[in-house]
């Protein structure tokens, strides 16, 4: 993981995480193991809203509904 590519940063639910505006990824800790995943988020109007994912590190499904 390139740490440059995450130039910028978002603010998600009062949480801010690094984010790369040329992919529209953000780095994304696993809610069971606390590893940072690349996660597709999408903009709507002013809010970011983060792509469900599984972990690459444990597997946990981390769901945003």
């Amino acid at each position: 993981m390139n740490m440059d590519q995450f130039s910028d940063s978002i603010t998600i639910e009062g949480e801010i995480f690094d984010f790369d505006p040329e992919r529209s990824v953000a780095l994304i800790p696993c809610e069971n193991c606390g590893h940072l995943n690349q996660v597709d988020v999408t903009k709507e109007g002013d809010t970011y809203i983060l792509s469900s994912f599984s972990c690459e590190n444990c597997g946990h499904w981390n769901s945003f509904d």
